[in-house]
């Protein structure tokens, strides 16, 4: 007989219960060393994630900022200004200060190209009277701590990552500047714009709006002294995360603040509290179980007994005795197979679309590789010729660049479907191999007759009309198309044959594009 304690069911019971007196102590010390300690943390990761969702929000204003300034920096009246200083320009266009409420700024800043002021006019900080200066004068002195950081940053060669910055002093603001050219390109840099946009409470009520979050910026007097993030709590209800920006002028930074909930530590201790509820409740369930021994724990087991044999052998259903069953074990192993069932069908689904382009449901580049392999065989068997074409979107980059990526996809999915509905018979196999060149696949087909489709999808290419103003081929975007034959009297290995089609689209760009070129033996001059 066998020793009451090997069985699973009653070491389970005694060791339960041993386990339940000593986790009623060890409550309190989990609580303090392992479960406060992770919440704080996970809070810390909230509070990061928050901020960080701030900057960049704040990232997103100053790009804003940006594009406004090389709008006005690229402009030739701007040009034109820098040069020769005509006051049409500030009467035309900065009109006694308007536009500066008009685009949320507080300061512009014409710089010559030999980093000497230009023009100077803005928002004073302090009396918020709009000021104008030709070169830098005692009026304009408040701007001055804004045209040293501007000067430094011109002196240190501007680049993307330093064409944006904020402001500490002479108030809290986003600077951007931007060289002075003409629209064209032509000629030299004649000089620097910088804007300024001020961070105050009617850009941060924006901000809030868009965020969802309840900021402020405030200046940081210790920078050295202050880790560049802290949170501060205020009791259970809330906190406040604070991170440090770098500002200008050198050594000023600024302190970002977000005040956030404690929802997530509040929602931790609760559970905890219901762990523990938990815990004083299975005391009850070791006597109930007692009782639900021989209805739900035998078949239990058994169930589980069948998972463990379905990891071999996923063939196979549950046991009939647990299907018939009228009640919730029965519900649960009619369910386990119906599980089961969409398993086996989704597994069949996951094949099917390992095998598809996710953007326009051809074939992709392993399906293609099998296909051709297996057409190559069948061809071989049966003595009969096989076409390779490669089709390759003409100036494609080119296209994407004009129109955007999206335009770019709505193009490829265009083309895709024509190719489909082009070469439908069967055994034909139309893959995309790569971002704009998609592969044919054409069993037992003469040259001429190849040549002949391929014709006739270049011309329904660029039936489609699909307006390509960056092409130098044509308006409308074209393909170019190279071909290779596989055929009995002269038999190409799968390399060789797809090294052939990929030197006849190479001749067909060269020659001009928007055509076909033949590879291999038959490759034309």
């Amino acid at each position: 007989m066998r020793p009451v304690f090997n069985s699973l069911r009653y070491r389970f019971f005694f060791v339960m219960g041993v386990v339940l007196l000593i986790a009623v102590m060890l409550l309190a010390l989990i609580a303090r060393q392992l479960v406060i300690p992770a919440l704080l943390a996970e809070e810390e990761k909230y509070a990061t994630a928050e901020l960080d969702r701030a900057v960049r929000a704040i990232n997103g204003e100053m790009n804003h900022l940006s594009l406004l300034n090389k709008d006005w920096a690229i402009w030739d009246d701007s040009y034109a200004f820098i040069q020769n200083g005509s006051r049409d320009y500030l009467e035309s266009n900065i009109a006694d200060g308007l536009v500066f409420e008009d685009a949320d700024l507080s300061l512009m800043i014409f710089l010559r190209a030999d980093g000497t002021p230009h023009w100077i006019g803005g928002i004073h900080p302090q009396n918020e009277r709009y000021t104008a200066c030709v070169g830098l004068t005692s009026d304009c002195a408040w701007a001055m701590p804004v045209l040293e950081s501007l000067q430094q940053r011109i002196a240190d060669d501007l680049d993307d990552e330093t064409r944006t910055w904020l402001q500490a002093r002479p108030q809290q603001a986003m600077v951007s500047v931007w060289s002075i050219v003409k629209s064209n390109g032509d000629g030299p840099i004649a000089g620097w714009l910088l804007m300024m946009r001020p961070m105050n409470e009617e850009w941060f009520a924006k901000l809030e709006n868009r965020a969802g979050l309840v900021l402020s910026i405030e200046p940081n007097g210790s920078a050295a002294s202050q880790p560049r993030q802290r949170i501060e709590r205020q009791g259970s209800q809330s906190m406040t995360a604070i991170r440090r920006m770098t500002a200008e002028p050198e050594g000023a930074s600024l302190e970002l603040n977000a005040e956030l909930p404690r929802h997530n530590f509040r929602t931790g201790i609760d559970d905890f509290r219901l762990i523990l509820y938990w815990i004083v409740g299975l005391l009850v369930v070791v006597v109930v179980l007692l009782l639900l021994e021989r209805m739900i724990l035998s078949p239990l087991r058994r169930l589980a007994t069948f998972a463990q044999e379905v990891q071999q052998d996923d063939d196979i259903d549950p046991p009939q005795p647990l299907l018939q069953r009228r009640d919730e074990i029965g519900v649960l192993a009619r369910r386990f197979q119906q599980l089961l069932e969409h398993q086996r069908s989704q597994t069949s689904s996951l094949i099917e679309l390992s095998q598809r382009d996710p953007l326009t449901g051809l074939a992709n580049r392993r399906l293609f590789d099998k296909r051709l392999e297996e057409s190559m065989s069948i061809a071989n068997l049966n003595d009969q010729p096989l076409a390779l074409l490669m089709v390759d979107i003409d100036y494609f980059k080119a296209y994407n660049d004009h129109y955007g990526h999206p335009a770019g996809d709505e193009c490829l999915r265009a083309i895709a479907d024509a190719m489909r509905k082009h070469f439908n018979r069967p055994q034909q196999l139309v893959a995309r191999t790569g971002g704009e060149e998609f592969m044919v696949i054409l069993p037992d087909i003469s040259l001429e007759a190849s040549v002949q489709q391929a014709e006739t999808l270049r011309r329904a290419i660029e039936h489609l009309a699909l307006p390509h103003a960056a092409s130098s081929v044509s308006s409308v975007v074209t393909i170019s198309v190279g071909i290779a034959l596989h055929a009995p009297a002269r038999p190409h290995g799968i390399e060789e044959l797809t090294r052939a089609v990929d030197r006849a689209l190479y001749a067909a760009k060269q020659s001009g594009r928007n055509r076909i070129s033949l590879g291999g033996a038959h490759a034309l001059s």
